[in-house]
């Protein structure tokens, strides 16, 4: 890989990263930019988000596509259902280990794929989704109370919704912004009824985050979904997913530096072995897997 392209790797690394703080932000007013401002409803923050991706990207939503079942399987799992957990997730659960959590995506994409798909899996991978899943359990479970925090649950179901979105992704022949742009129509409208139903006060609390909410609005639309995924979808053109794939987990490290530098999340034993430990077994399923499918298949992991 050029030195170019290894700069454009970790800017969209970054990017990624710094998502995990700006979504923190916008969910939860934390940390403290906008006095008062306590973070706007999940629901109503991820409709908000796909409304305006879809008002953006309108145009590619032409042709067509012909297999709309397929199309509207990966609007709402890898759309409505994963950013609505994942949300729910960042509201009451810090970005650090949100951010480790969700790279489950990787295995369980693996896992229905061979369920639905079926893909073959052999000894080397399973011991990686086996490391992905204990690591993930370390960070996600709290000995000392016995118990799994809902922020970190929703999460998980968050990774388990893009894994099974990738199925859908995977059977679709469509391009990239083709695919965001029916994702974002899709998930908008059932975002928006759950919001209306399971939330109140949205539009004030949003409005009080000022422009600065706007700002985070526009950081996640425009830098990660199209910036972001498009930079990473240039690089899979032109190298090996069994490169580039693996080296896509520069994200999560980012959003784990900033969580603590930045929110001041705490460093246990439990991050740090189960990070660890998650990311090195997401690192071999991901290298492993693109030996055997074409590039255009790697999953998008949710951001």
């Amino acid at each position: 890989m050029s030195a170019r392209h290894f700069l454009l790797l970790v800017g969209v690394c970054l990017i990624w990263g710094l998502n995990f703080i700006v979504a923190k932000w916008s969910l939860s007013g934390t940390p403290v930019i906008v006095e008062g401002f306590e973070g706007a409803p999940p629901l109503f923050f991820a409709f908000i988000r796909f409304a305006l991706l879809y008002a953006v990207l309108g145009p590619f939503l032409r042709p067509i596509p012909k297999k709309m079942g397929l199309v509207i399987g990966a609007g709402l799992t890898m759309g409505a259902v994963q950013f609505a957990l994942l949300f729910i997730g960042l509201r009451f659960a810090t970005p650090s280990t949100v951010a480790i959590i969700v790279q489950l995506a990787v295995p369980f994409t693996t896992i229905l794929s061979i369920i639905f798909l079926s893909e073959k899996v052999g000894w080397v991978r399973s011991i990686g989704m086996g490391l992905a899943f204990v690591g993930a359990s370390l960070v996600v479970f709290k000995p000392a109370e016995f118990s799994f925090t809902l922020g970190l649950l929703a999460a998980v179901g968050g990774a388990l919704a893009a894994g099974a979105g990738s199925i859908f992704v995977k059977r679709l022949d469509m391009p990239v912004m083709s695919v965001q742009a029916w994702i974002g129509l899709i998930s908008w409208p059932p975002l928006l009824i759950a919001s209306m139903i399971f939330e109140s006060d949205q539009i004030s609390a949003s409005l009080a985050g000022g422009w600065w909410f706007f700002a985070s609005l526009v950081f996640t639309v425009v830098a990660v979904n199209i910036l972001g995924h498009g930079g990473f979808y240039f690089l899979l053109r032109r190298y090996d997913a069994s490169l580039v794939a693996p080296l896509t987990l520069m994200a999560p490290l980012v959003g784990v530096i900033l969580g603590v530098l930045v929110l001041g999340d705490p460093v246990t034993w439990q991050l740090v072995l189960g990070g660890a430990l998650a990311l090195a077994g997401v690192a071999v399923v991901a290298a492993r897997r693109s030996r055997t499918l074409p590039p255009e298949n790697v999953i998008q992991r949710p951001r």
